[in-house]
């Protein structure tokens, strides 16, 4: 986003962006990270709203999330030191992605009556894709940061992105929508009966006449509606996506992409960083999770005398002295890798904790970590 203050820590971001989007791999830390990073701007006093994926059960009730439809509102976040009464101002607040309500508010914004919401809504194609369809997930949190942005309600949204095998489908979200409405099935579909008649071929005949021996005419029914229902919002879903697409690259938005030192999340977290460059999208940074330490290295007099030792606990201890060596080298090499390709950036490394980040002092810990306060 802007060049950072301090080269080893994410104390620019969190006092200056007005977007941050975490995306890496899974099972990572992108959702501890992005909790974290809300606590750091909380109690830098600016006014904070983290929207979470799935997150753990016990980090869920620390940031006040509740199951269901109602975690899609937002909560606010107690107990964090330095954030509440008497602080700067800053506030921390959380909700949880759903993406079926998050379609549902699009719906909603977008049409031009209650009738016409309606008719999406309550179409049995809309109610069945509207929380699994292929690519909704990342969609709908890319378009919840745009409707929790233009609030006007926050000075720094922050987004934990659902983990994904291709984590650059994020990012393509908005221009796949695009594209959905200009493929020519779904305009064939979205044309009036007349002209459906006339631009359905003998092939799409055959088509839907073996869908509806399969599936039932009903189904068949109920989706060329759905489509044609979808049409009265589309010039209002098309606006969005460009919205959407702009505010991604803005200057306003910073993305972090959060990995482990595995080779795997590794490998991922740098074409992440390969896809944000060509995209032209906002790079603020790296966060490295869960690096094991490097145990004291032994000197060339001890290995000696320990070399031939005998079968026994001590001959344990050293070869899991060796491996831990060889694991925590092997990490370094990995993240080498990954810090040349983020030279330009922040990057910040976190050791393996003894126990999960899971409650407010342990996230509190962990931005002290991420902003350069520990």
């Amino acid at each position: 986003m802007t060049d950072s203050t301090s080269p080893e820590s994410f104390q620019d971001e969190v006092a200056n962006a007005e977007l941050i989007v975490t995306c890496g791999p899974g099972g990572v830390g992108k959702t501890t990270t992005a909790a974290a990073l809300g606590v750091a701007a909380a109690r830098a006093g600016r006014r904070v709203v983290v929207v979470t994926v799935d997150p753990a059960r016990r980090l869920a009730d620390a940031l006040g999330l509740e199951v269901g439809a109602a975690a899609d509102a937002p909560h606010r976040v107690t107990g964090v030191p330095g954030v509440g009464k008497g602080s700067a101002g800053g506030e921390l607040w959380a909700l949880m992605l759903d993406a079926a309500s998050t379609f549902d508010r699009l719906v909603h914004e977008q049409t031009a009556n209650p009738k016409q919401a309606a008719a999406i809504l309550e179409n049995p194609v809309y109610r069945a894709i509207s929380g699994s369809l292929a690519g909704a997930q990342e969609y709908m949190a890319i378009e919840r940061l745009h409707q929790l942005y233009t609030s006007g309600d926050w000075d720094l949204v922050i987004v934990d992105t659902p983990p994904s095998r291709h984590a650059i489908d994020l990012l393509e979200a908005p221009d796949r929508l695009i594209g959905f409405l200009g493929h020519p099935v779904y305009r064939a579909l979205t044309v009036g009966q007349r002209a459906f008649a006339k631009v359905t071929n003998a092939a799409a005949s055959m088509f839907l006449w073996a869908v509806r021996r399969l599936a039932g005419p009903q189904i068949v029914e109920d989706t060329v509606e759905f489509f044609r229902s979808l049409a009265n919002i589309e010039p209002g879903l098309r606006r969005r996506a460009k919205e959407v697409s702009v505010l991604l690259r803005s200057e306003a938005a910073s993305f972090v992409v959060v990995s482990s030192p595995r080779a795997e999340a590794i490998g991922e977290a740098e074409h992440l960083i390969g896809a944000l460059r060509d995209g032209a999208f906002p790079f603020g940074g790296v966060v490295v999770n869960l690096i094991h330490p490097m145990p004291e290295q032994l000197s060339a007099a001890d290995r000696l005398d320990l070399d031939d030792l005998a079968d026994g606990p001590l001959a344990e201890q050293l070869a899991w002295h060796d491996e831990l060596t060889d694991l925590a080298m092997a990490e370094r090499e990995e993240i080498a890798g990954l810090a040349d390709l983020a030279e330009d950036v922040v990057v910040v490394e976190l050791p393996l904790l003894a126990v999960d980040v899971h409650d407010v002092e342990g996230l509190v810990g962990l931005a002290d970590r991420l902003v350069g306060g520990h």
